[in-house]
């Protein structure tokens, strides 16, 4: 059995085993020449010593080193091809080579840096019922030195005007004395239309409404004034008495009263 099997050399065209004796081969039909069947005994013990085999560059079919045609598709090679498809397998094998022998390193996974996001503004807090802005509580009571000031200084320069001029104002404003409940009216009006209006203005602060903060303590200063200019009606005698004595004196007392005013707004 084992002289039979040294006696077989491959089909240069199929690759089969067949003997050498035999003048065509019983697998594909070829036919084989006297002188080249030493030259195909010696190709296929080469092979077999070798046992290399290469893709075809037709097909991709695996055949032997020594095979000058393709059994599959019948492509026939030259030496240069062959070469050239040695030398691709040759690369890729050392490149598996390396690759299997040194591990690859693990790259260290970079984490993406999250985008910052912009920072939530904060809402601002509905104001509820009932409060006043900083700005308008300040001047809310009436003892408050700016609200007095402001009120000092309304009196201050009505009182003094009238008392240089009071020769003017008698020639056309009719007599106190017949008229001193007319007179009276004006400042109680000016007393209710003040704390009436610091009302409204505080509710509508309380309510949302933007307003200037010095309207609040100007309603307070004329709801002052007119308590002021009420105590002089009511003291009108003895004021006109001095207003025929000597006006300057009470001018001056007006205007003492607008400088302590412009004091008081200051503290």
């Amino acid at each position: 059995m084992a002289k039979k099997n040294e006696e077989e050399v491959a089909c240069p065209v199929c690759g089969k085993n067949v003997g050498l004796e035999v003048p065509s081969c019983p697998h594909c039909g070829a036919e084989f020449d006297d002188h080249e069947e030493e030259p195909v005994g010696a190709a296929a013990a080469q092979s077999e010593a070798v046992d290399e085999e290469v893709a075809c560059p037709v097909c991709g079919a695996a055949v032997g080193l020594s095979i000058t045609s393709c059994p599959k598709c019948g492509a026939e090679f030259e030496e240069e091809e062959i070469e050239e498809v040695i030398e691709v397998e040759e690369k890729q094998v050392f490149k598996e080579d390396i690759s299997e022998d040194e591990p690859v390193p693990m790259k260290a996974a970079v984490k993406a840096k999250p985008k910052p996001t912009p920072a939530a503004k904060p809402k601002a807090k509905p104001k509820p019922k009932g409060h006043v802005p900083l700005m308008a509580d300040l001047p809310a009571s009436i003892m408050d030195f700016r609200v007095i000031g402001v009120a000092l200084i309304i009196l201050g320069i009505i009182g003094a005007q009238v008392a240089l001029m009071i020769d003017w104002y008698w020639g056309w404003v009719p007599p106190i004395e017949d008229n001193l409940g007319l007179f009276i009216a004006i400042p109680v009006v000016l007393l209710f239309g003040g704390i009436l209006a610091f009302m409204l203005i505080k509710k509508a602060l309380s309510g949302g409404k933007e307003l200037p903060s010095i309207m609040p303590s100007m309603m307070l200063s004329i709801f002052l004034f007119a308590i002021f200019a009420l105590i002089v009606m009511v003291m009108w005698d003895p004021i006109n008495s001095a207003l025929q004595d000597s006006k300057g004196a009470v001018a001056g007392g007006f205007l003492i009263a607008l400088i302590v005013g412009v004091l008081l707004l200051f503290m």
